[in-house]
């Protein structure tokens, strides 16, 4: 006797089974990939914000006193915090800083 081709109801439920064990492991470590990524670009980004403002410092004898007058001679353009924080320059040599919680260098 011949089987019959195709997938029974337990084969199905097996198969849903698998794929929602293979999602609820594979997102969460996506997840953390990506915020392990923003966090590293950001720094990134933290470090060249503080090169621009010590040569800043070193060509003017003091801080800029707003982002925006690094651009365009210390900077092409204003970095960005990949996942969407905001940065600001640091005061009395501090430096820049980074409002999402574990993003600095």
């Amino acid at each position: 006797m011949m089987g019959r081709a195709g997938m029974t109801t337990a084969d199905l439920a097996i198969l849903v089974a698998v794929v929602a064990l293979i999602a609820t492991i594979g997102i969460p470590a996506a997840r953390g990939n990506r915020q392990r990524s923003h966090a590293a670009r950001c720094a990134m980004n933290l470090d060249v914000l503080a090169a621009a403002v010590q040569q800043f410092v070193a060509d003017h004898g003091q801080a800029p006193g707003a982002a925006k007058e690094l651009v365009p001679a210390y900077l092409e353009t204003l970095p960005h915090c990949p996942a969407g924080g905001t940065y600001a320059l640091g005061a009395d040599g501090q430096p820049p800083t980074c409002t999402i919680p574990g993003h600095h260098f």
